[in-house]
């Protein structure tokens, strides 16, 4: 496997908290926040109170050790987990890099943001490939996270692709909101966004990023 390091963690921590920045309508608060894809708590970093409790997950140790370290002092009832948000539990699926389709370099600054748990490859070349598996993570699914901690507020989602794997034909009536990063294959793309507004509807658009309400 290979050896990832987070570049300029410095410089990293203050460009994501600037720019990691999701549709919120005023009334979406309270009560609790699933953090799938939590890098390195940039969302508890930039919400704080704003919800009761937030679960968290990433698949990177590295990004879950600069989390812990990043939100230990705001004074939130916090949870961090290292585990990849998929349609079951209990797997074990292999980490991949974000290659970059110029420089090939992983190792390039924002890398902790890039990580995936889905081959894929983009127009442009850019890919997530079993040439770069950095680790190895057990699963989780919206299933067992309802059954684990309850009703689920908001869901945010960046995962790079996973999102898929993890809602599609899913029970998302235990949600009330969701904000997600949308990754990958146009047609799963679409598919997804169909499954969820059979019980959702969008409320806010920033680039590729959608808000939904429980209808």
């Amino acid at each position: 496997m290979i050896e990832l390091e987070i570049q300029q963690k410095e410089k990293w921590k203050e460009y994501i908290i600037r720019e990691a920045q999701y549709p919120l309508p005023d009334e979406c608060k309270g009560g609790l926040c699933i953090d799938a894809g939590c890098n390195i708590g940039d969302f508890p970093i930039n919400q704080r109170d704003r919800f009761d409790k937030y679960i968290c997950f990433d698949v990177f140790d590295k990004n879950i050790d600069e989390a812990i370290a990043n939100t230990k002092d705001l004074g939130l009832d916090i949870e961090i987990h290292k585990q990849a948000v998929w349609n079951t539990t209990n797997e074990w699926i292999d980490v991949m890099a974000y290659e970059p389709w110029d420089t090939k370099d992983i190792n390039h600054f924002g890398n902790s943001g890039n990580i995936g748990c889905v081959e894929f490859t983009g127009e442009m070349g850019e890919s997530w490939n079993k040439n770069n598996v950095i680790g190895l993570v057990s699963t989780i699914s919206i299933d067992t996270i309802v059954d684990k901690w309850g009703e689920i507020n908001l869901l945010k989602i960046d995962v790079e692709g996973s999102e898929y794997q993890f809602l599609m034909n899913k029970d998302l009536s235990n949600i009330k909101w969701i904000t997600a990063e949308i990754h990958g294959d146009v047609d799963k793309q679409k598919d997804l966004l169909n499954w969820i507004s059979n019980t959702h509807e969008v409320v806010a658009t920033e680039g590729n990023i959608k808000t939904w309400k429980r209808k």
